[in-house]
């Protein structure tokens, strides 16, 4: 049984993609490596914090992406089966990813309860070009035969049970580079403010209360 599931979505309603070549100024996202190389391995913490990643950051908050994600939450993962009569948060900004040749996009195989995540949470992982083999994201004991790539497509999002499975990545030997949101969504029914507010961020110490970390639709 696979440990992820696969949405195929209107990437010429949901034009990610274009959206993202704009914001990042780069005629081909998988070749951004060629623009601009990291120096050096990406380890935790400075996995999120490189030239990239703090442009991506500074675009996102403007209207055309914000707007552009919030009608694929709004209009595309609400609707999924998954969430029927169900009323969901959303992580206000996702997750930015670049898994870069012979480098890698997280620092660690980790689970996101490990954290400070709600176990309740659910994990949608959208690539901005197409993710396989050693430059896609792996779930399951990197150390054992129970692992699984996660391939997936440009026009697909791709849904797993992050905050309880372990997941990371390979060195990437694909020759190409992925680019990638990740984001969460939890069911409002498991939320409780208390709770929620003795925990924060990693890197960027939000509390996950809705108004910080979670949004309403």
């Amino acid at each position: 049984m696979s440990k992820y599931t696969l949405y195929d979505y209107d990437s010429s309603k949901f034009p990610f993609k274009e959206t993202v070549q704009n914001m990042m100024d780069v005629d081909q996202l998988d070749m951004i490596h060629e623009v601009f190389e990291f120096p050096e391995k990406l380890e935790i913490i400075k996995d999120q914090n490189t030239i990239l990643h703090d442009k991506f950051y500074e675009e996102m908050k403007k209207a055309e992406f914000t707007a552009l994600y919030k009608d694929f939450v709004s209009n595309f993962i609400s609707d999924l089966e998954i969430f029927k009569n169900e009323k969901i948060l959303y992580q206000t900004y996702p997750s930015f990813r670049i898994h870069q040749p012979n480098n890698i996009a997280v620092g660690q195989y980790h689970k996101d309860s490990d954290f400070g995540h709600n176990t309740h949470e659910m994990n949608f992982w959208l690539p901005f070009t197409n993710a396989w083999d050693t430059n896609a994201v792996w779930i399951g004991d990197p150390d054992s035969d129970d692992h699984e790539c996660m391939e997936v497509d440009y026009g697909q999002v791709a849904n797993f049970d992050g905050a309880n499975s372990l997941h990371g990545n390979k060195d990437n030997l694909t020759g190409k580079s992925r680019l990638s949101i990740d984001f969460r969504i939890f069911p409002l029914k498991f939320y409780n403010q208390q709770e929620q507010e003795q925990t924060e961020t990693l890197t960027q110490k939000k509390k996950f209360v809705i108004g910080e970390y979670w949004s309403e639709l």
